[in-house]
């Protein structure tokens, strides 16, 4: 019989996965649902060293003799760092040893628990990767715990060395299952896998399915990696998901937002996740049934916060990746590709007529923007309207969301803007994160080719977006969270910094300078533009509305009437749990 312990149930699964045989325990209460786990399971190959210091060394030991990764495990108190000096020794030597830790689940810093110590931080050269697994209490949970102990397990395999794997358990050592939860490994494949035999594999399981790309932030696409994944998703009629950070723009681009992806009414059998951060959310519901696939050329073991099944983990180039699979599908395009089936559902958005506001604002730039141009959009509203619009292929757009903060939006525009003098720089961003970062227009390399759109609604109009706040809290927010009333107009300041300045506060007024403000000669301006719009909030919240409404199909418009009008009965969290419910 095992522990009933699900983390520890995970890691003695994934250990056979791996094969992983050769366990080192030390005594103690708190690994006593390890110690007894492994006792009677034939497969583990189990030494019992009393002194944690000498367990370690003694794994060690049996790591050079035998090329084996080893485990070793002990109890809470100080039984853990008596491991420094072994794992230092491995770290250093590149041995796989996995150090498996437990603990007790209701300790912490400041209840003055007995035998409780702090393991939350440590040495840079006593292991490679922690894991800290916490007590499972949902899917979410289970799922995140599988895949902490998966990267344990491959970067002690893979790249060689010691990690750590910290196990809260509880204290009543109840053992009544009988077998241990089917697991499947993570597959992680680098340069030499694929070479020898991956890039086959790989093929074969990708041909005849529904294919997604799914890229978030992303650098630049060179031609060369544009024209692989171009090759690759014409062979296997693969539909690629993009918002305006991913820097793609080839061969079935499908532009996503967080509200159109939900309209999606078939997901991919198969996802290739590769980016960085996205900036669009709700892109669970695109994941949901897929199995993923993600792309980390840089060998990081990462992934998004997802609904489907992570399986395979490539730490190779992209473009190797791209062009090795396009190489080995011959049988040229699908008939009925997944592209084609789905382009139609998201690709098409209704426009309504909208008021001044972000939203009409986007709509318009996706419109008037001169081909060849560079756009850096604000985060959260600005690159979620726009989102919204596609736009030309020519046009590079960018989003500070990698730290995903309010700050730097307009420095990061004017640093792009120094690297071609010739070329256009438009910026779309909010009130609160250009006054916060207005220094940036006395910086001195600051050129005629910038041209600024400062949307002001005299607030961080983002809160008042927010459904799950506004719908409870309304008006209120505006004081403190959304912090109304700071700035009144950028116009002297503009001014005294040496930009042309132009302002609108009506649909007209706007209509009437978008369309210099967009000319796509760089010397039209003398001087580089702000050009700062004034909305109101709610209009803001309208045009949102609006635009979301006439682009939900059918099922959605039903469940979105029912959440409001359950939001103002029902108590609080209960809307939201019946919407899930539904959901799923």
């Amino acid at each position: 019989m095992y522990t009933d312990d699900e983390n520890i149930q995970i890691v003695l699964s994934l250990l056979k996965e791996y094969e992983v045989k050769k366990i080192v325990v030390s005594p103690g209460m708190k690994n006593v649902p390890v110690a007894l786990s492994v006792q009677q399971d034939k497969y583990f190959e189990v030494f019992s060293v009393v002194d944690e210091r000498s367990a370690a060394y003694f794994a060690s030991g049996l790591a050079v003799e035998s090329g084996e990764p080893v485990v070793i495990t002990c109890t809470g108190a100080t039984a853990s760092r008596n491991y420094l000096s072994a794992l230092t020794e491995a770290y250093y030597r590149k041995l796989p040893v996995v150090a498996l830790t437990c603990g007790h689940q209701h300790a912490e810093n400041y209840t003055l628990t007995p035998q409780y110590l702090d393991r939350s931080v440590s040495q840079n050269d006593i292991k490679l990767f922690s894991a800290f697994l916490p007590i499972i209490h949902s899917d979410e949970e289970y799922k995140h715990s599988v895949f902490l102990v998966n990267k344990a397990l491959i970067i002690a395999l893979k790249k060689g060395g010691p990690v750590h794997i910290n196990i809260l358990t509880d204290d009543e050592y109840s053992f009544r299952v009988d077998n241990l939860p089917e697991i499947k490994k993570l597959e992680y494949l680098g340069f030499e896998d694929l070479l020898s035999g991956g890039i086959d594999s790989c093929s074969k399981k990708l041909t005849g399915k529904d294919i997604g790309v799914f890229i978030g932030s992303h650098n630049k696409f060179n031609d060369s990696l544009t024209a692989a994944l171009e090759s690759f998703a014409d062979k296997l009629g693969a539909a690629i998901f993009c918002d305006h950070t991913s820097g793609y723009h080839g061969k079935n681009r499908i532009q996503i937002n967080e509200r159109l992806i939900k309209n999606i009414s078939q997901t991919p059998d198969i996802i290739i996740d590769m980016g960085k951060v996205s900036g669009t959310y709700g892109n669970e519901s695109l994941f949901k049934s897929a199995e993923v696939w993600r792309l980390s050329p840089d060998g990081d073991i990462v992934h998004r916060r997802l609904v489907g099944e992570l399986t395979h983990l490539f730490n190779c180039s992209e473009y190797f990746f791209f062009n090795g699979i396009s190489e080995k599908i011959v049988s040229g395009k699908r008939d009925a590709s997944y592209f084609k089936t789905i382009s139609g559902q998201v690709d098409k958005v209704i426009v309504p007529d909208l008021p001044l506001s972000n939203t009409f604002i986007c709509q318009k730039l996706s419109e008037l923007l001169p081909k060849d141009a560079s756009l850096h959009l604000g985060i959260l509203n600005s690159l979620r309207n726009m989102n919204f619009f596609n736009l030309d292929a020519s046009i590079d757009s960018s989003s500070n969301v990698g730290g995903f903060g309010i700050d730097g939006a307009v420095s990061t525009l004017v640093g792009q803007s120094a690297v071609n003098k010739e070329r256009i720089y438009f910026g779309l961003i909010g009130d609160l994160a250009f006054f916060y970062d207005m220094n940036a227009l006395g910086i001195r390399h600051v050129g005629r080719n910038i041209r600024l759109i400062v949307v002001n609604n005299n607030m961080g109009v983002e809160f008042r977006l927010n459904r799950k706040i506004e719908l409870v809290f309304g008006e209120k927010i505006e004081p403190l969270v959304a912090a109304e009333g700071h700035f009144g107009s950028a116009k002297g300041w503009v001014e005294s910094m040496g930009f042309h300045y132009m302002s609108a506060a009506t649909k007209d007024e706007f209509l009437f300078e978008i369309v210099d403000f967009c000319n796509a000669d760089v010397a039209f301006f003398e001087k580089p533009v702000v050009f700062e719009v004034f909305t109101k909030a709610s209009d803001e919240q309208q045009a949102l509305n609006l635009l979301i409404g006439a682009n939900l199909n059918a099922k959605e418009k039903i469940l979105q009437t029912g959440y409001d009008m359950a939001k103002k009965v029902l108590p609080d969290g209960m809307a939201d749990k019946i919407k899930k419910t539904i959901r799923k």
